[in-house]
């Protein structure tokens, strides 16, 4: 099972008719002799975190208890943080728990749930997918007087933080750890075309002797990762020369944001990195938004992480004995966040002359054609019994507008800032919770129907749409799987497309806010908007964001299967609820015990 994360199904059909993706490329491959789905429904509310549980148990949403990417829990303090789908417990039997209970062998590369803090979140064989734990770096630094020389005697000279915002050089683990970086600079020798030239190296340490050694070693144009290890857990960092100026003495390096790693049972882990190296990090999308990475340093995060995905799953294929393996790929669902440009109301239709559209589509291009032919590689390296499930977990939307809810209701009566009422957002849907202790019971049912009125009609003034595609009751979120007895909002609301929601309360921004992350596009905007869309999440302020109904069609996923088991086939339509009794099928094992719907084979 291989997830490609946010590919939509009306892409791959476009790209593989205009002959973006090849002809002997691995979804044509799958198309001519395996089968696919023409339409694949995800589960309402289509986004990475519900739609995966989904994929993963057969369960909608409202079984599952992922009712949201994030959601509240109706006994849960009115001021604590929302609950997020990605490491709340899943109540529903996963297909991995299942295989294993059935007495096969599970490998998982990455995976929603698969996070080892109980044990049914947790494989036979388990790379987890790394958690960000601290925050990333841009280092401006000057050469000072202070030199050091390591146990061979070389010569190192001490680089200091400076520059007008002035960063300690620290990793840093979720605010309880602190670690100093002390950082040095010295020439190298560098053979180009058998002339020896000198070589920027920068020496990363974490400690300030240098006799027993040093963390990480980087020159410019590479990238070089670094480990550390603390309380028992590890987590790996990269780091990356922007600048290297011996004259002026003066040097730019990032550092990428620590992300702990996890592998299961002992020595995975390192066999993993031993072959792949240590995790890349994933894009830094609010520092490209705010211009201290550039857009060409972004992709290069972008494809070592998609190579890296790649190399995790041939290598787990090599070194375990699975039955069933589950690999994920975050690529075009990071590059569609950032570059969908086809929308005539977007902000930067008309940027560029008209040209960015082009350029922006290119982008997306050429990461769909990357993964393809990654998967090609996967499929010739696989033995020859292999069978292959890949699919999607949603779609992307092209969006012009967020919304910022709670914004919306203080302006509209209905107050936030008073705690009646507080949404919780998931791309492009939202639950809403009214705050039962605020609005009593003998007002609940008139405020309800208020509220629900007010959403039903509310519309965009500049394009005189509805925003909401659908506004429901929790009788009425039944019909749509997503009812949950402590979890659902009191009302669930969902966009039409073109439009985000972020559940923030922001003083001085308008409820209705275009999207770029183009700052030139939004320099007229006042401090605070500017302030939101420099910082907003890629599923809040993102030019393509998820999170939709299934019936919208840019939302809609992939399912493509092929392998000795699989007979060819065209499904007119799937449900991603039909995933895992497939592939249990596939497996020849009961499929697990919560799934809503059959096979397709």
């Amino acid at each position: 099972m291989i997830s490609i994360d946010g590919a939509p199904d009306y892409l791959i059909d476009k790209f593989l008719s205009n002959g973006v993706l090849p002809s002997n490329g691995a979804f044509a491959r799958m198309k001519k002799n395996g089968a696919y789905a023409e339409t694949l429904l995800p589960v309402n509310v289509a986004s990475t975190g519900p739609s995966h549980v989904s994929v993963f148990t057969g369960a909608s949403p409202g079984t599952t208890g992922m009712v949201g990417n994030t959601f509240r829990k109706s006994d849960q303090s009115w001021g604590s943080p929302a609950l997020s789908s990605f490491r709340h417990p899943i109540e529903a039997e996963t297909i991995f728990e299942s295989a294993m209970k059935q007495g096969k062998k599970v490998m998982a590369i990455g995976g929603v749930g698969l996070d080892n803090t109980s044990e049914n979140r947790r494989t036979d064989y388990l790379h987890m997918y790394p958690v960000v734990s601290g925050p990333s770096l841009v280092l401006d630094m000057i050469r000072t007087d202070t030199v050091k020389t390591d146990i061979n005697g070389k010569v190192y000279t001490k680089l200091t933080t400076s520059g007008s915002i002035t960063l300690p050089a620290v990793f840093q683990i979720n605010q309880s750890f602190q670690l100093p970086l002390f950082i040095y600079v010295t020439d190298s020798m560098h053979n180009n075309a058998n002339i020896l030239e000198p070589l920027t190296q920068i020496i990363i340490d974490t400690d300030s002797d240098l006799q027993n050694g040093y963390a990480a070693s980087v020159v410019p144009e590479t990238w070089t990762g670094m480990a550390v290890e603390k309380n028992g857990k590890q987590y790996n960092t990269s780091f990356r020369i922007f600048k290297a100026d011996a004259v002026s003495g003066s040097y730019l390096l990032f550092m990428t944001a620590p992300a702990e790693v996890f592998g299961y049972p002992s020595g995975f882990l390192q066999k993993l990195q031993s072959a792949c190296g240590l995790w890349p990090g994933e894009p830094e999308n609010r520092k490209q938004t705010t211009g201290l990475i550039s857009e060409e340093i972004w992709f290069e995060q972008v494809d070592r992480l998609a190579k890296y995905s790649r190399d995790l799953i041939i290598t787990g294929m090599k070194e375990g004995n699975w039955d069933l393996l589950f690999g994920y790929f975050s690529t075009v669902d990071d590059v569609q966040h950032r570059y969908t440009l086809i929308n005539p109301h977007q902000l930067d239709y008309n940027a560029e002359n008209g040209n960015r559209i082009a350029r922006y589509a290119g982008y997306i291009e050429k990461r769909f054609q990357m993964i393809d032919a990654y998967l090609l590689d996967i499929m010739n390296t696989a033995p020859a019994v292999t069978n292959f499930v890949i699919f999607s977990d949603h779609g992307m939307i092209p969006v012009h507008s967020c919304l910022l809810l709670q914004n919306y209701f203080e302006q509209m009566g209905f107050a936030v800032s008073k705690q009646e009422l507080t949404s919780v957002s998931s791309g492009t849907s939202a639950h809403i919770y009214i705050n039962r202790e605020k609005i009593k019971t003998d007002s609940y049912l008139e405020y309800l129907q208020r509220l629900k009125q007010n959403l039903l009609s509310f519309k965009d003034s500049l394009t005189g749409e509805r925003v909401f595609e659908l506004v429901a009751d929790q009788m009425q979120q039944k019909n749509y799987g997503l009812y949950h007895k402590d979890h659902s909002g009191d009302l669930f609301v969902s966009c039409r497309p073109g439009y985000s929601i972020s559940d923030r309360y922001l003083t001085g921004v308008n409820f209705l806010v275009q999207n770029s992350f183009d700052t030139a596009m939004f320099a007229n905007q006042n401090h605070a908007t500017k302030n939101f869309l420099l910082n907003g999440t890629m599923n809040e302020t993102g030019r393509g964001v998820h999170g939709c109904l299934a019936t919208v069609r840019e939302g809609q996923s992939i399912f493509y299967a092929i392998g000795p088991d699989v007979p060819r086939k065209k499904i007119k339509k799937m449900f991603s609820l039909q995933i895992a009794a497939t592939v249990s099928t596939l497996l020849g094992i009961n499929p697990p015990k919560n799934a809503e719907a059959k096979s397709v084979f």
